[in-house]
């Protein structure tokens, strides 16, 4: 790609022996596009599996000359099906233009089972003295001494008090046993109702995000409807698996779109015409198309996916957003035979306008006579995949960012950093954390200067799991810092879809900035740490707040 992408993340597929590198402006969007990527490959992976397994099938099954037959019918007329779907990938694809951000949303419920009520030990029946057991009738020879008499009752009584402590054992483990099942149950319960609770908490984090991406989208946000643009058009269903990537970039000016995607190559297309079962061999022969109707197939397969990708954009409805041109690039992976390299050349390039696009006739048109009636620029057959100039480059550099100029190197030890413009602090914000990101290969720019509370310095750091973009905004406060401060600097955060904030003064924050900041990915950096931060780069340097009230009051430069 020919941009420089915000954040990204790595996705492989052991089964499939497959690696990526995915890439986009924010982090929710690379995640939906690393998400929509592993389900590509999870799919492929099953298919594949029930493949083999259905082939293991029917080798055991081969023998049998009337499976072979019906199985190679079966097969031929599979093949014939994704031959007339390749026909007409554009044709059926004309009433599926519909979007809904709900659809986006997580609505399933928590499936886990509440765990059951265990079933108690009961206790048995508690011996009584007056059971008949032990009151039986003296013998006659105890009745005529009472000596006797009273030995036979005592004997009984014995009897019932052995009787009475087995009793009160099997009770004593009964309940022991009847306690640890209760405390297990309650356990189990409280786990499943922090499990649900949990569930439904992130799901409602999620569903919120989906809201707060609408809203930004209807505020005419440019990256939300990039992002917006680029998870649609990645979520089209092809007849056939290749590794595709779309992405965008919108000029809200001229409601224009930069449509750059990545197209199957001719070996992505399936090929296979008919089978057939040799009853004299038992054995199952495939038979393909030949090379030149391949190399025609392709072409069509890929002019339908240009025509069918404009047709979403221009017909989508989504926040009465409206685009009225289009410039689409696209490009392959491929190997370069004469170096054996890796290479990504842009193979055909189209713009269109969607007065002209929305009067054709797309039930009945031929996309490759179109597209070089619209003067696309593409190499006579698509298969060569011959490079061409894209007639618009994609360029995703943040407008915002500035040229930034040097503060550290020109301080002098014990300096009062709390007394520097606020131009110069922000830029020596900027070095001092292009320092610390600089060791991992990180990169950090500075924002327009605007003292609206937005975006002071952007952070990309590269590592592949804990990296993406970093907002940092620099206050050069001689006051506390609220919590309106760590608010819009959460908002900004959630906005420009980075995976951290931090904020970083000179002075000290209340309460209050601590309470809202907690468990969230803000980072708030008062002036004790931040001359930690640059004592740690070799500025020895100072925060006098009594003196900067002075000097800044004098300047009216107060905060």
């Amino acid at each position: 790609m020919a941009y420089n992408s915000l954040y990204q993340i790595e996705v492989s597929h052991s089964g499939l022996n497959k690696y990526r590198v995915v890439k986009g402006n924010t982090r929710w969007e690379v995640e939906q596009k690393a998400n929509a990527l592993r389900a590509q490959w999870d799919d492929q992976w099953k298919r594949k599996q029930e493949q083999i397994k259905k082939q293991e099938i029917r080798q055991q099954k081969i023998q049998v000359d009337e499976y072979g037959i019906k199985y190679a019918e079966e097969m031929t007329n599979e093949a014939n099906d994704i031959q007339t779907k390749l026909d007409r990938i554009l044709v059926d694809s004309l009433n599926n233009v519909y979007f809904d951000f709900d659809s986006l949303k997580d609505h399933s419920k928590f499936t886990a089972s509440k765990p059951k009520q265990p079933i108690y030990g009961q206790y048995p029946r508690e011996p009584l003295r007056s059971d008949l057991i032990y009151n039986p009738k003296p013998p006659l020879l105890a009745k005529l001494a009472k000596s006797k008499l009273d030995a036979f009752n005592q004997e009984n009584n014995n009897v019932f008090i052995k009787d009475h402590m087995k009793w009160e054992e099997e009770v004593r483990h009964i309940d022991i046993s009847n306690n640890n099942l209760r405390g297990n149950y309650e356990s189990a319960v409280n786990k499943w109702e922090s499990d649900k609770k949990a569930f439904y908490d992130n799901q409602d984090e999620n569903n919120r995000s989906i809201d707060e991406f609408e809203e930004t989208v209807k505020n005419g946000d440019n990256q939300a409807i990039e992002g917006l643009f680029s998870l649609i058009l990645n979520d089209i269903k092809y007849p056939f698996d290749y590794d595709k990537d779309v992405d965008v970039q919108y000029f809200p000016d001229e409601h224009q779109l930069i449509v750059e995607m990545f197209l199957p190559v001719q070996e992505d297309i399936p090929n296979k015409k008919a089978v057939t079962y040799v009853k004299s061999k038992q054995e199952i022969k495939e038979s393909f198309y030949p090379e030149a109707y391949m190399k025609k197939k392709y072409d069509s397969v890929v002019y339908q996916i240009v025509m069918q990708t404009l047709n979403y954009c221009f017909n989508l409805s989504i926040c009465d957003l409206s685009i009225e041109s289009v410039v689409l690039n696209g490009r392959v992976r491929t190997i370069d035979k004469s170096t054996g390299n890796a290479i990504e050349p842009c193979i055909l390039s189209v713009s269109s306008k969607k007065e002209d696009f929305c009067k054709l006739n797309l039930e009945t048109i031929d996309p490759k006579a179109w597209f070089k009636s619209s003067k696309g620029v593409s190499a006579a057959t698509l298969v060569n995949l011959t490079p061409v100039a894209p007639i618009v480059e994609m360029n995703k550099e943040d407008k915002r960012f500035i040229d930034s100029y040097e503060v550290a190197d020109h301080l002098d030890e014990g300096d009062n950093i709390a007394t520097m413009p606020w131009q110069d602090f922000e830029n020596l914000i900027r070095e001092l954390f292009e320092k610390e990101f600089n060791a991992t290969g990180g990169e950090v720019k500075i924002t327009q200067a605007s003292r609206d509370g937005g975006v002071d310095a952007v952070a990309f750091d590269p590592d592949p799991i804990r990296g993406g973009k970093i907002v940092i905004q620099a206050k050069r406060y001689t006051n506390v810092v609220g919590v309106a401060a760590v608010r819009d600097l959460y908002g900004t955060v959630v906005n420009e879809g980075a995976i951290k904030g931090i904020l970083v003064t000179t002075a000290h924050y209340g309460n209050d900035a601590y309470e809202f900041a907690k468990d969230k990915p803000l980072t708030l950096m008062n002036g004790a740490n931040l001359l930690y931060l640059m004592e740690k780069h070799g500025y020895n340097v100072r925060i006098d707040i009594n003196e900067a009230k002075k000097v800044l009051k004098e300047n009216q430069d107060v905060r």
